[in-house]
């Protein structure tokens, strides 16, 4: 009986939306979409001082294709595979061919829509600052879109070498020939011309040839790697869980623990003694699970550097306590985590310490993200 690869999409597919329109109510409900409006229009309202405050000696257009390199190089796949697809569906590899055709174009259609809205919000600030005209903004718009369909191409192919060395290398490649790319194209050709020849150009062009030679010698060599492909598909489920973790509760999560050793200095500040052996598990936690840590950072340092930016003092006040009440939301889910079962049993702590311990390190946290947007703010 021959598989039916298009009826499989459609179905895996089908599913998936069900799912994500699903989760997706319990992010508008919790406040997350109210924070996003609010934050959005604040930047929205300030965004043409922003661009009139960028010094005349920095390189905008060079600045602008190492953010949009990194948003067009960067292409994980979701190939909708499940746990058993290991056992029925390897054996008919060469019959899934058109069905990872078609998870290709869907990753390239979704990541293509953030690229746009990247590319619509970077447009007033390049164009401001060069004066480009519509044969320019042409290429500003379709370079990047043309790249992006490339890396998705070309990493797809790369996930089948069996060493991640080999992996990064490529990747790293491409991250540098797409930024080469974006970066000759919005500097409208003057990188590394000489008397007005666009000899940049030719790197452009010569580089394509070895990828694709490269390229075409990875696919004959080496099969697909069905264990990295449901890795990276369960890793992109399990980001969409957490998030929505921190408003109910999500069955199918998978917590995954980090060694982050250098981040292990965070616990040895609490003194090691019995008492404070919730408060230890806590940090333990933010550190080593999920990603509570890296998401915590991150909005650290983006609230930081918008209150510092940000020229109205109430604004500033208001942005701060935006980027405080996402943080808290965040950190809503080490509690969860706290409470599974297993982790009962392993670290018999009672309910009372447990809470404690939540609400001191919550206190902590987000007094010192006060702290640094405070301290941003004054500079």
């Amino acid at each position: 009986m021959k598989l039916d690869v298009d009826a499989l999409f459609h179905e895996r597919f089908r599913r998936f939306s069900i799912e994500f329109v699903r989760y997706s109510q319990y992010l508008a409900n919790g406040g997350v979409l109210f924070f996003t409006i609010i934050l959005g229009g604040i930047l929205a309202f300030y965004y043409r001082s922003f661009v009139e405050l960028i010094p005349p000696w920095l390189p905008v257009p060079y600045v602008l294709a190492l953010l949009l390199a990194v948003f067009t190089a960067r292409c994980p796949h979701r190939t909708f595979l499940l746990e058993a697809d290991l056992l029925f569906l390897t054996p008919l590899e060469t019959d899934m061919s058109r069905y990872f055709q078609k998870t290709k174009r869907y990753n390239f259609f979704v990541q293509s829509v953030w690229l746009c809205v990247l590319l619509l919000i970077c447009s007033p600030m390049y164009t401001g600052t060069m004066g480009v005209g519509q044969t320019q903004l042409v290429f500003y718009w379709c370079v990047p879109l043309v790249l992006k369909g490339w890396n998705v191409y070309s990493s797809w192919i790369v996930l089948r070498l069996p060493e991640r060395r080999g992996q990064r290398l490529l990747t790293l490649a491409r991250f540098v020939y797409t930024y080469y790319v974006i970066a000759w194209t919005l500097g409208e050709g003057q990188l590394f011309a000489y008397r007005h020849i666009p000899f940049g150009g030719l790197l452009c062009i010569v580089p394509l040839f070895w990828f694709h030679v490269r390229l075409q010698r990875i696919r004959s060599r080496h099969s697909l790697k069905w264990y990295a492909l449901l890795e990276m598909e369960n890793g992109l489920k399990n980001r969409f869980y957490r998030i929505v973790n921190q408003f109910t509760d999500i069955p199918a999560l998978q917590h995954r623990v980090k060694p982050r050793r250098w981040l292990d200095w965070v616990a040895t500040l609490i003194p090691y003694r019995q008492s404070n052996a919730a408060r230890m598990l806590f940090f333990k936690t933010f550190i080593r699970s999920g990603d509570y840590a890296g998401v915590y950072v991150r909005l650290v340092l983006l609230g930081a550097f918008l209150v510092m930016i940000l020229p109205n003092p109430y604004v500033k006040i208001i942005v701060a306590a935006l980027f405080l009440l996402i943080a808290r939301s965040q950190l809503a889910g080490i509690r969860k985590h706290l409470q599974a079962p297993g982790r009962l049993a392993i670290f018999p702590i009672n309910e009372t310490e447990r809470k404690r311990s939540f609400q001191w390190g919550c206190r902590l946290l987000l007094l010192l993200q006060a702290a640094v947007s405070m301290i941003a703010a004054l500079l």
